[in-house]
Formats: structure tokens, C-alpha cells, sequence
């Protein structure tokens, strides 16, 4: 409409000069005399135009070399106004250029206030610390009189941490508010922002500290970043009036930022949590715990800090996931976990190493006691048993103590030390704790103590190998019995007898035992898939075992893991096991449970033999020292005749083991034993030789098959 206007009054201003060049010579030539006529016409027609030039001039001139010195001052970003000199037309340009300086004057500070808080973001390790300098800017730029972040508090859900720039306050204080759920919904559904006129308490609880600053009207926009609202962001005015309409393209765009922002630097928390942190507990893992062990060795090295790890073994826990599943274990090692930060000051560092393995990192130890105290507060606060539902879960906790950097300067060799003082610990009685002592812990138990069966456990230098058990009339494969085996890194191969007795003394039996039932499962259910199962698996079971409650529950949980039907199971347990009242509940549930159970080193002599007609048995195994002098010698003979008439007259299936002559299985046959296993029938096998001679087996048992069928 001031273009239309402009240009219309300056056509009539032109039109105007024109008719005056046109009509005054026009008019001097009809008043000249004959002769002098067109001299004057000329003359005439000269001077109307220089008048009318300078009439233009007069009118456009200052105000046109002010347009354009300001249209230069533009290009050279220098905003500043034209005085708005002349009057009509040239004073409406003036002031329509000025009107332009000015916007773009205000866009262009947008812009680089923008870059700038997108630098700050950018070279920010966090949000938080550049709020100040950002709010600082956007408070400038949109003239409000206070603006205010609020962050979701990702520690405290439905809270949230709100920082104000505002006019009057010179720090940037923080508030903690309770984030309205409603409130919350209806920004997510209004990326585009929305006014505030009306303020209400709880609903608008993220504006309340920008209204104890003097605020009264407040435009808002979400932050979101994946379809959840991570902050907010506020401007508070205190009228409409001052309300412009830059606000809100500015809020809008700086909102934008900051999602993105935002969005980057939780995936970079995401990576560096997932990298740094155990998922369960939410602890520092084992890399986190080394970084920052490596921090606290240096300040030691420099002399500035001295410090204590502590390094902590639960005990019997593996009889939890046993027992009621890794379900109930993950719960109960979430608890554990929590009782462990309470023992220990925010400087301190706790971490899950792994499995049931944690370490603490103590800052500013003054000596020994100082750290004793603090592993004493853990041995004491894991005592108390773990309540999930209905169920108590007892777990306690062995504690190694090293100090820094007295007892070394690295990480491995602390560590080492912290270990060492762990075992120690257990081998004392486990619920306590060590401090490592150089002299001492060189007199530590041989490897086949419970020290080295844990180490051992931990770190899976256990196996299984697998004997077959074949039918003594036939040769049929009858099956197979699965006998543990120790690798130890020091001593090579080694035997059950040389490590099941400090086992059972230390109580480690049970957990080993445990590893055994599930490692016979699993390859039991391999071989099942592979068509190729033997007719049963035998396993040896403990009195400890027995003794749990929760142990035939274990059992079920193993062959429902592996798919196994509970006949395919046979558990071995000795004559004390199967007598003591301990054991009874466990018996009874396993044989409901329909696993087979059989009574090993059977002796027809032995005490409590006429016993075995109650005792729920199905399988009878001979001791073999019955068998070492047969056929030879005359008493051993009529043991083992005995032993197999007794089993056969109440119905139980005898296995003889040690068979290691021929002699022996010639006799063995003879008085109809059922099954028969040992050396001279065939070594204990590794699972992939054994798998051999199933599929071996296997495959000639299908071509007899079809050789029968053929004929």
C-alpha cells in the first residue's frame, strides 16, 4: 500500500515537471515577436527544465543519497537508520528502509545468537554447564525478563531440575519440581509451543520459579526428543505487550537446538553407560573400575592420596540361582548391590566385576582400621538375609583388603593382593574379611584346598568326562556316567580324590556340584537333538546337595532347560546321604519327580544293607573294592554274589564299575549282573569322543535295522 501510494504521487510530481517544460515555451513563443521566436522557444524550453530539475532535485535528492547510504551501510552489515529528512514520498521511503535495517538487524542477531549457542552445545560435554551463557543470550535476544530450562531428572522419575536467567538475579539458581504427568502430555502434543496466561500451581510447577522472579505471562516450548519431552523451555514477560512476534520463531528454533542437543548427548550417555556400567545393577562394570582405580594409583604415586580396594566374593550365591532361578538371582544381586553403596561415602567408587564378584576403590584411607572398619560394615550388612516374596535368601560375603600404595602400585598386583585375601577369607569361614599380609598369604593352602577349587569354578577349570556303562549279557550300550575332572593350570589333570574332600570340608561342593548337574544336562540335550541320547546319564549328588530344600526344584529346572525327560536323569548318592533326615524332603521330590536314584558303593557286608528295601532306590552300584580280587580270591566272590542276589531280589538293577580284567566280566555274567563299567570296557571319554562312539553306534544299529528288514 506505501509502494502503491509512493509511486503515485511521484508520477504526478513528474507529470507535473513535464507539462512545465512543455507549456512554457509553448507559451513564450505566442507572446515573442516573429523574428525571435524559436531563439526563445529554446531559451525558454532551457530554463523550465534546469527549473524542473531542480524542483526534482530539491525533492528526491537528500532523501534518495540517505536510501543509498544506508543500502551501502546494509552490505557492509551496518545497520543503522536513515534520518527520515524531506517530506511525502522520500520521508515514506526513508522510513520504510529504516523499518527494513531494523528487522534485518534483529534477524541477523538471531542467527549468530543461535550459532553461538549451537557452538556452546557443541563443545559441551553436557547441557547443564553452559545454561548460564546460553539463558544469558536468549534472555538478550527475545528482551523477556526471565527464561528457564527445565531438565527431566533422569535419577528421580517425574522430577525435574529447572534453571532461571532472570532479571535481578545475578547466579543461575536451580529448583527440583515435580513434573505434572497431564502437563507433560499436553507439551508432547504441542511441538509448536503454547502460552501460559493463567498460571497454576502444581500443573505449571516448571514456571513457578520464574514467577517468584516477576514473571506473569510465559510462552513454552517442549524439548523432544524421541516422542518424549526431556525439557522445557520458558520465557516469562511481565505483560502481553511485550510479547513480540520474533518470540516465538526464536523460541521455536532455539528449542529445535537444543532437542537436537539434547537427543546427541543422551546417546552419547547411552554408549558411555552401556560401555561402562553393568546393566543389572546399574554399578560401574569392570572397565569403569579399572579407569578409575588407574586415577587413584597415580594420586597415590604422586603422593597426594593413599586408598584402599576391597575385593568382595559372595558366598553360596550359585545355590540361589540354583534353586529358584537366575530370575530370582538377578533380584537378589540388585539388593546386594544397594546394600553395598549404602556401606561406603558418593567419593567411593563400588563396581560388579561380574557374576557375583564386586570391588570397592576407598579414597583418603588413613590405615588399615580405616578400611577393616568399612569391611566389616559389608560383612555385617550382607548377613541379613535377602526377603523376595515369601522366601529368605541367605548370602554373605568374603572381603579381601589391599591397601594403596603400600602394597603395590598396579592394578594387577593389587588386585592379585585383594584376591588373595578374598580366599583367605573364605578359607577362614567365609562371612568375614582379610587384610592382605605379604607373610601370610605366602602359607596359603595348596591349589586342591577350597582356594584353588573357587579359582577354579570362577574360572571354569572344570570339565566332564563321560564313561560308558554297557549290558553285561549283551554288550548293549546300557549308559553313561558323567565324572568330573580338574585342569588345573599348575598341576595338569586332576582326579576327583584329589579335590572332592577339601570341597566338601569347605562347603564349595555344592556350588561344583550344581555346575556338574547343568553341565550333564546340556550335553545330554545336545545328544538328545542329535538323535543319539544314551538310554540314561548318571551323575554323583553330595549329601550337601541333598540336604537343600530347594535342590530336587534345581533338578527340575535343569531338565526343563535342556528339555530332557526326568527318566533320562540318574543321580547317584551315597548310603549316608540316603539315611540322613536332611536328605528325606529332597528324596522324596525327586522320585515324584520320576528321576532314577542309585545307591553307590553298594557292599552286601556294609551296615544298614538289609536297608536297601526301603530306601528309594532303583539301581544298586557295587563298591569296586569288592571287585579288585575277583574272581580270585573266595570271600570277595561271595560278597559280590551276594551284593547282586540281594539288589535282584527286591527288584533293583545292579551295575558293577572297575572292570578291569576280562576275568572279572566272565564272573560278572555268570551270576547275571546287569551292567558293567571300567577300563577294560572303555575309558572315560571327553563329550566329542563320546559323541563318536554314539553316532557310531548309531549308524550300526540303523544298518542292522535295514539288513533285518531286508531280509
Amino acid at each position: 500500500m506505501v509502494r502503491t501510494s509512493l509511486s503515485s504521487r511521484m508520477g504526478r510530481r513528474m507529470a507535473v515537471a513535464l507539462a512545465l517544460c512543455s507549456f512554457l515555451p509553448l507559451a513564450t513563443l505566442a507572446l515573442s515577436t516573429p523574428l525571435h521566436a524559436p531563439l526563445a522557444a529554446v531559451l525558454s524550453a532551457a530554463a523550465c527544465t534546469a527549473a524542473a530539475a531542480s524542483y526534482l532535485m530539491w525533492c528526491y535528492g537528500p532523501a534518495l543519497r540517505a536510501a543509498r547510504e544506508s543500502i551501502v551501510g546494509l552490505e557492509q552489515r551496518r545497520f543503522a537508520s536513515p534520518l527520515a529528512i524531506g517530506k511525502d514520498e522520500p520521508r515514506e521511503l526513508l522510513e520504510a528502509l529504516a523499518s527494513c535495517a531494523s528487522a534485518l538487524e534483529e534477524r541477523l542477531r538471531t542467527i549468530e545468537t543461535l550459532e553461538e549457542i549451537d557452538h556452546l552445545l557443541l563443545g559441551s560435554t553436557g547441557v547443564e554447564p553452559v545454561l548460564e551463557a546460553m539463558l544469558s543470550r536468549v534472555r538478550a535476544l527475545t528482551h523477556c525478563h526471565g527464561v528457564g530450562i527445565a531438565l527431566r531428572d533422569g535419577d528421580a522419575r517425574g522430577r525435574g531440575r529447572v534453571y532461571v536467567a532472570a532479571a535481578g538475579l545475578d547466579d543461575l539458581p536451580v529448583s527440583r519440581v515435580a513434573l505434572d504427568v497431564d502437563m507433560m502430555a499436553k507439551l508432547a502434543g504441542s511441538p509448536q509451543g503454547l502460552t501460559v496466561a493463567r498460571f497454576e500451581d502444581g500443573r505449571h510447577s516448571f514456571l513457578q520459579p520464574l514467577r517468584d522472579a516477576g514473571a506473569e505471562i510465559f510462552w513454552v516450548w517442549p524439548v523432544i526428543v524421541s516422542e518424549r519431552v526431556e525439557a522445557i523451555l520458558a520465557l516469562g514477560f511481565t505483560g502481553a505487550d511485550a510479547v513480540g512476534e520474533h518470540v516465538a520463531r526464536f523460541g521455536s528454533a532455539f528449542a529445535t537446538r537444543l532437542a537436537v542437543a539434547v537427543g546427541r548427548l543422551a546417546r552419547e550417555e547411552r554408549l558411555f553407560r552401556q560401555a561402562h556400567f553393568d546393566p543389572l545393577t546399574a554399578l560401574p562394570n569392570r572397565l569403569l573400575f579399572r579407569e578409575r582405580l588407574t586415577e587413584q594409583l597415580a594420586k597415590a604415586s604422586a603422593g597426594s592420596a593413599r586408598g584402599a580396594l576391597l575385593y568382595i566374593d559372595l558366598d553360596h550365591f550359585k545355590r540361589v540361582n540354583d534353586s529358584f532361578g537366575h530370575a530370582v538371582g538377578d533380584q537378589v544381586l540388585t539388593v546386594i548391590a544397594q546394600r553395598l553403596s549404602a556401606c561406603i561415602k558418593e567419593s567411593d567408587l563400588i563396581a560388579r566385576l561380574g557374576g557375583d564378584e564386586f570391588a570397592v576403590v576407598l579414597q583418603q584411607v588413613a590405615d588399615s582400621a580405616a578400611a577393616s572398619a568399612i569391611a566389616m560394615r559389608i560383612a555385617e550388612s550382607l548377613e541379613a538375609p535377602v526377603v523376595l516374596g515369601m522366601h529368605e535368601h541367605h548370602v554373605s560375603a568374603s572381603v579381601g583388603v589391599t591397601l594403596f600404595p603400600a602394597d603395590g602400585a598396579s592394578i594387577d598386583e593389587l588386585v592379585r593382593n585383594a584376591d588373595s585375601a578374598m580366599y583367605r577369607a573364605k578359607e577362614l569361614g567365609r562371612g568375614r574379611f582379610m587384610i592382605f599380609d605379604r607373610g601370610s598369604m605366602s602359607t596359603l593352602p595348596s591349589p586342591a584346598s577350597s582356594t584353588g577349587l573357587h579359582r577354579a569354578l570362577r574360572k571354569r577349570e572344570f570339565s566332564l568326562f563321560y564313561q560308558p556303562q554297557f549290558a553285561v549279557n549283551d554288550g548293549a550300550l546300557a549308559g553313561v556316567e558323567a565324572l568330573l575332572r580338574w585342569h588345573s593350570p599348575r598341576e595338569g589333570l586332576r582326579q576327583p580324590e584329589e579335590f572332592v574332600p577339601a570341597a566338601e570340608e569347605s562347603g564349595l561342593i555344592v556350588d561344583i556340584g550344581g555346575w556338574v548337574l547343568d553341565a550333564a544336562c546340556a550335553q545330554l540335550g545336545i545328544w538328545r537333538e542329535r538323535g543319539i541320547v544314551p538310554p540314561r546319564l548318571s551323575v554323583n549328588v553330595c549329601a550337601q546337595q541333598l540336604e537343600d530344600t530347594e535342590f530336587a526344584r534345581a533338578v527340575r529346572r535343569a531338565l526343563d532347560k535342556y528339555a530332557l525327560p526326568a527318566d533320562l536323569l540318574e543321580l547317584e548318592v551315597t548310603y549316608a546321604a540316603l539315611e540322613a533326615d536332611a536328605s528325606s524332603t529332597s528324596l522324596a521330590r525327586l522320585v515324584q519327580l520320576g528321576v532314577c536314584l542309585a545307591l553307590d558303593d553298594f557292599n552286601a557286608e556294609q551296615p544298614g544293607a538289609g536297608e536297601l528295601k526301603h530306601l528309594p532306590v532303583s539301581v544298586v552300584k557295587l563298591d569296586r573294592a569288592l571287585l579288585r580280587d575277583v574272581p580270585h580270591h573266595g570271600e570277595s566272590c561271595a560278597l559280590v554274589e551276594a551284593s547282586i542276589r540281594m539288589a535282584h531280589a527286591l527288584g533293583k538293577r545292579i551295575v558293577a564299575k572297575g572292570i578291569e580284567r576280562i576275568e572279572q566280566l566272565d564272573y560278572l555274567r555268570a551270576r547275571h549282573c546287569d551292567v558293567a563299567q571300567g577300563f577294560y570296557l572303555a575309558r572315560p571319554l571327553a563329550a566329542g569322543a563320546l559323541m563318536d562312539l554314539l553316532l557310531a553306534r548309531a549308524g550300526g544299529a540303523a544298518g542292522e535295522a535295514t539288513a533285518r528288514e531286508a531280509g
